[in-house]
């Protein structure tokens, strides 16, 4: 076959071109002539057009040539001499194949067969045992869930104004820009907005309730505040949620001083009867034995009061007004510590 003239072994050219072994060149030629008008991409828009009339040309190009003809034609008989071979096989032989073919697939099947079983047992038991238990955590979850939404509702939400202070100052001895009231109130926390209403006038909106009642708390004792008049909640009165916080903690407070006067008590009647116990067994001698040791030690277990610093979280609504009252109860304790710390420093001058 001269150079150049490839061809597919898998293709029939003769059926593509629709002619038969024997055909003459002009009846190919003729046939090609015919089929390649009307696949031609330039009459013929379909998208497969190009690539077929590709084809067609090959099949004319190939079988046109004498030498190339004859190759493809040896292809193409051996290709038919082993069809007739495979066709002509022993039918024990095929039987013999498909027996073998057949006990593979079979056993193939039953080994799918098995492991589908046995995905199905170990679904159908872990689908028991969650469902022995799904209806009891069903329950205890929807007990939690109400325990958590009567919690929420008894505790007031901080709105926009709870958040918000408003400020009075002479304006004759200062003036304000909006800017240096929010870098004078950033110190307490994050601030949304500063609106100036007027020279001696202005509101504060806090991002947080924390801020906003950090910087109430603060007036008397934050040297930047000094400057204000009044730096007050801009509804004119504590928010509820404040108030709500506070009586919490009073409650708590007063429940635990119970308990530890309890407590005391207990320790000093058995501190009584120790001490009467002691008495009675001690010698009147001055070089007797030594005095029994005060048992204060009991009181180790009074428990400690509640304070702003450890109050209970008792739901995720209160978090936000627990760290509020946690950071008052942290900015007292600093102030005093400053109280003593300079009375300290007076004394060594």
């Amino acid at each position: 076959m001269p150079a150049g003239k490839d061809f597919d072994p898998d293709v029939d050219y003769y059926k593509l071109l629709e002619v038969d072994y024997n055909s003459t060149h002009d009846q190919i030629r003729r046939q090609y002539r015919k089929k390649a008008l009307k696949v031609h991409p330039d009459k013929n828009p379909s998208p497969d057009a190009a690539a077929l009339f590709h084809a067609l040309s090959q099949a004319y190009e190939l079988l046109t040539d004498t030498q190339a003809k004859l190759a493809y034609d040896n292809v193409i008989k051996a290709r038919v001499e082993r069809k007739k071979k495979t066709e002509a096989m022993d039918a024990k032989r095929r039987a013999a194949r498909d027996e073998l073919e057949a006990r593979e697939n079979a056993a193939k099947k039953r080994k799918t067969d098995e492991m589908d079983a046995e995905a199905k047992y170990m679904a159908e038991l872990a689908r028991m045992r969650e469902n022995s238990g799904r209806k009891r955590r069903e329950e205890e979850e929807e007990l939690k869930k109400m325990m958590e939404e009567e919690e929420r509702a008894a505790v007031p939400q901080a709105s926009e104004m709870d958040c918000t202070l408003k400020l009075k100052w002479k304006k004759k001895k200062q003036t304000f820009e909006t800017s240096e009231l929010e870098d004078i109130f950033q110190k307490f926390g994050p601030v949304d907005t500063v609106v100036l209403k007027k020279q001696g006038n202005a509101l504060v909106a806090f991002k947080s309730i924390v801020g906003a009642h950090a910087a109430v708390t603060s007036k008397n004792t934050h040297p930047s505040l000094s400057v204000f008049e009044t730096v007050d909640w801009a509804t004119g009165e504590e928010p509820a949620i404040v108030a709500k916080l506070g009586e919490t903690l009073k409650n708590n407070s007063v429940k635990v001083s119970s308990e530890s006067i309890q407590a005391s008590k207990l320790d000093f009647a058995s501190l009584s009867t120790n001490s009467n116990n002691l008495s009675s067994k001690s010698k009147p001698l001055f070089g007797g034995a030594s005095p029994a040791k005060p048992l204060f030690g009991a009181f180790a277990g009074v428990p400690t009061p509640v304070t702003f610093g450890n109050a209970p979280v008792t739901s995720d609504a209160d978090f936000e007004a627990i760290t509020l009252m946690k950071l008052r109860e942290a900015e007292r304790r600093r102030r005093e510590e400053q109280v003593r710390q300079s009375e300290k420093e007076d004394g060594v001058a």
